[in-house]
């Protein structure tokens, strides 16, 4: 039964796969993108099913509400479809093989969120690029498969709305006679949803601006950098205007710009820097996907943005320069207001970004001022384990290290800092015993700054793999689980 809970979320779950896209959440800018996509019915209708079906499966598979009322799980899905419904005519074997691409696309998300997320980073288009790779590929030999012919669809489509007045409106604007710069920078917008055309960029264009002025102008300085370093060098303008390949770098600019780094000078800085390195990868990647005739696509922008982004956690000094997002608002504005105003309220003081010290799911076992111990000055502490369907912590009888799940299971660096102090050496505990004269067993501390530190502790003996003084990453694994010290199982 539909209720009005399930209608707003599977509105707002729609809506935002069209927004996320471009790392917004507001509404009025998902219906225009969602306008745009209907330019060509048929293109807008492939993408729309691909986005419902996606979601529902993520639905399904009991994913987090959230994540799919924010369009995470169905962007790369809007994208296959559009992709999909410009390349191949509509029929009833499209449509159905466009249910499993869509599956598909939910399983590469997944995966890439799973591996992308170890590191702290996004998964980007990345899902979007392998399924409608493989998808290209294999139909090449699916003979009822059909390519499309998305011009004359779409003239078709425009005439059976508006008629021949809404025909003409739409050559008019193909036609205007604006500088070259100004025609690719729009057809680059609307070449992000596969619409080829000037009015579909214009339209893109002020919807971005209503959604946020910074995400607008880092557009715009995005792409005249990126057409101002192609006169400097001579390249060939033709990879611009007919490729539309440019959106690569309007996708970055907003990325680095003011979304995934809080707007500054320095964001803007690297804007730049990072434009000749996009137009490398965009070169480098026409070459190396020529022999298997794939498309770019969004390569280059996924590429670039990833890099930086993993470049930024090795730094020691110099955080603000440029400062990384940690508490995402979804638009470049209150990014950097929360920024600017948590300086001025705490100005001796700066956000780590902390994770959970493994990989996969646990639970925890105890937590603050505990039933055993995590007592009075002691109890701000965590003891987490791994359990099964059934709730057990280990598979067997127990009596051995071996059969606990999270017996030898990496352990991971919180966030990044110094190595403060190391003991290691002492013996894990047979299940059931304590070692009340090591309590702590064998541990780590970590220096994360100059007011936060974290400890890591019965680990498993000589399974430490960090020294004192030394630098560790967000991630690092700095030992294994054990059950060394006062702890009587791992």
């Amino acid at each position: 039964m539909l209720t009005s809970q399930r209608v707003s979320g599977i509105y707002l779950s729609t809506l935002h796969s069209y927004t996320m896209v471009f790392f917004s959440k507001n509404q009025l800018f998902g219906l225009l993108l969602l306008g745009v996509t209907f330019f060509d019915v048929y293109i807008g209708l492939a993408g729309l099913l691909s986005v419902i079906i996606a979601n529902s499966f993520a639905w399904i598979f009991g994913l987090n509400k959230t994540s799919i009322h924010a369009g995470l799980y169905g962007f790369n899905a809007l994208l296959v479809g559009l992709g999909l419904g410009i390349s191949f005519r509509p029929s009833l074997v499209f449509y159905f093989i466009l249910i499993f691409v869509a599956l598909a696309t939910l399983l590469f998300t997944l995966a890439f969120e799973g591996i992308t997320s170890k590191y702290g980073l996004p998964f980007l288009t990345l899902p979007f690029l392998a399924s409608l790779w493989f998808t290209l590929l294999a139909s090449r030999s699916y003979t009822e498969l059909i390519p499309g012919e998305s011009g004359i669809f779409l003239l078709n489509s425009l005439y059976a709305r508006g008629g021949y007045t809404l025909v003409e409106w739409y050559q008019w604007f193909g036609n205007l006679s604006w500088p070259l710069v100004v025609k690719v920078y729009f057809r680059s917008l609307g070449a992000i949803f596969f619409q080829y055309h000037l009015l579909a960029g214009i339209i893109i264009a002020i919807g971005l601006l209503l959604y946020s002025r910074i995400a607008f102008l880092l557009s715009i300085i995005g792409f005249a950098f990126t057409w101002l370093f192609y006169v400097v060098i001579g390249a060939n303008m033709h990879e611009l205007d007919y490729s539309y390949i440019g959106f690569n770098h309007i996708l970055t600019a907003i990325a680095i710009g003011g979304f995934f780094v809080v707007a500054s000078r320095w964001s803007l800085l690297w804007v730049i820097l990072l434009t000749p390195v996009i137009s490398l990868f965009i070169s480098g990647s026409f070459v190396l996907l020529a022999p298997v005739q794939l498309p770019v696509f969004s390569l280059p922008f996924n590429l670039v943005v990833l890099l930086f982004l993993y470049a930024l956690k090795f730094r020691e000094k110099r955080l603000h320069q440029p400062e990384q997002v940690l508490n995402q608002h979804f638009t470049p504005e209150k990014n950097l207001y929360l920024s600017q105003n948590a300086r001025k309220r705490f100005p001796n003081q700066q956000y780590v970004d902390i994770q959970l010290p493994f990989f996969g799911t646990w639970k925890v076992n105890q937590g603050h001022d505990g039933a055993y111990t995590h007592k009075e000055q002691w109890q701000h502490a965590w003891d987490f384990v791994i359990r099964d369907e059934s709730d057990k912590e280990h598979a067997g009888s127990g009596e051995s290290l071996t059969d606990y799940y999270c017996f030898g299971k990496p352990v991971l660096a919180p966030a990044g800092g110094w190595v403060e102090e190391v003991v290691d050496g002492i013996a894990d505990n047979t299940p059931g015993d304590y070692n009340t004269l090591n309590n702590w067993g064998n541990t780590v501390i970590i220096r994360h700054n100059q007011w936060l530190y974290s400890k890591l502790s019965h680990l498993k003996k000589d399974s430490i793999t960090v020294s004192p003084g030394a630098y560790v990453q967000q991630g690092q694994a700095i030992g294994y689980c054990g059950n060394s010290g006062f702890a009587a199982y791992p």
